[in-house]
């Protein structure tokens, strides 16, 4: 019995052992912390590069090499790296790639130089300071940033000196905005996840900061918005506190802050296809449940008043169910949809006619169909449609 006796207390001595919480292996949590921080390389003298218009673009100019960072789990991290002016804090840094990449390693074009070059100094520009200019060396300072991805705990490298003689590339900066929450599931995607946002549509008029979104949302689902779709790091978009929820449409105050709230759309209406336009100059979101149907000469109502169309919430689909479609023409229109955003006489601001696109005019011509037509229509994140007669 001793030989049992001691054979137990092995066992039960190794199973302890093994599952011991102090194995960095096994625990990767939210509150991982960076515990080095990469040291990134210099780069080989006299680190000064000369970007050539229509020449030496696309050609490789080096390589960024760094020690990688350690987390306290041993958790996985993601890399940028960012330059600024020489000898600044980074308030005004960009990144030079706009992916991150998950090796110490990370080569780069003279192309790569000209085009981040060309954002720092439009971000100066843009925050009331003077631009590195143009046609001759500047001084910049270039670092890695590495951000866990579990907690997004962030830590930085000492910053190394390099010398870009970039050219003036003039380029018309779209705005850009991402959708990040539950609704992420119905589009490919996982919940939740910042590093894959969903592009909105920019709908401004090069001035401002507007976007739409047609979303798919179910009832108690949230979402937010960032400005990159990579990283909460970038914009933490919510609300700035709890809403009460309204029906028929709803308008939300927006606060740049992790500590900001969901935005639940559907708590009121309940589940559907929500019309979301973001006014990011505002820093306001106006949300409505749509409702679709069909309208024209062959449809009972004529040009003047739609049929509406039921929803099917798993395939995103409207269909009109109706029986007295008659030859002659139809589109597809969101009477109140329209309304809620634009007012009374914007009834026809949201319809898609054979362009296949949700929009107020230029849309395309008439749908011809035929008589006991069954109509669908698939209306896609981006406002694109898909149609069936």
């Amino acid at each position: 019995m001793k030989k049992l006796t001691f054979l137990l207390l092995g066992l039960l001595a190794f199973t302890i052992t093994s599952c011991s919480d102090d194995d960095p292996d096994i625990i990767v949590n939210g509150t991982e912390k960076i515990t080095t921080l990469p040291v990134l390389e210099a780069l080989p003298a006299p680190a000064e590069f000369v970007v050539e218009q229509d020449f030496n673009e696309a050609t490789e100019a080096g390589t960024f090499k760094w020690s990688a960072a350690e987390l306290e789990y041993n958790g996985p991290v993601s890399y940028y790296i960012q330059i600024a002016p020489a000898g600044s804090d980074f308030s005004d840094a960009v990144n030079v790639f706009a992916e991150s990449v998950s090796t110490p390693t990370k080569s780069f074009t003279f192309g790569d130089l000209n085009s981040a070059l060309t954002r720092l100094n439009a971000t100066l520009v843009a925050n009331g300071k003077a631009s590195l200019g143009f046609g001759a060396l500047a001084e910049v300072d270039v670092r890695v940033k590495a951000i866990a991805d579990k907690s997004q705990s962030i830590g930085y490298s000492l910053p190394q000196l390099m010398k870009i003689n970039a050219f003036e590339d003039i380029t018309v900066i779209v705005p850009k905005l991402f959708l990040v929450g539950a609704p992420q599931a119905y589009y490919g995607q996982s919940a939740w996840d910042e590093k894959n946002g969903i592009a909105l549509k920019y709908i401004g008029d090069g001035t401002t900061k507007l976007f739409e979104g047609f979303v798919k949302v179910a009832a108690g689902e949230g979402f937010k918005f960032t400005g990159d779709g990579k990283t909460w790091d970038n914009g933490n978009y919510g609300t700035d506190g709890a809403v009460a929820a309204v029906s028929g449409g709803q308008e939300y105050a927006l606060t740049n802050s992790g500590g900001s709230s969901d935005l639940k759309v559907a708590e009121a209406d309940g589940s559907g296809l929500y019309y979301v336009r973001v006014d990011m100059d505002a820093m306001k979101v106006k949300v409505i449940k749509m409702q679709w149907g069909v309208i024209g000469a062959a449809t009972a109502g004529g040009w003047n008043d739609e049929s509406a169309m039921g929803y099917d919430f798993a395939t995103n689909k409207w269909s009109y169910a109706g029986t007295d479609i008659t030859p002659g023409e139809m589109k597809f229109r969101s009477r109140n949809t329209g309304v809620y955003i634009n007012g009374t006489d914007g009834g026809w601001t949201f319809n898609v006619g054979d362009l296949l696109f949700v929009g107020d005019g230029g849309t395309g011509a008439n749908f011809s169909v035929t008589a006991g037509a069954k109509p669908t229509l698939i209306v896609n994140i981006d406002g694109t449609a898909v149609v069936t007669l």
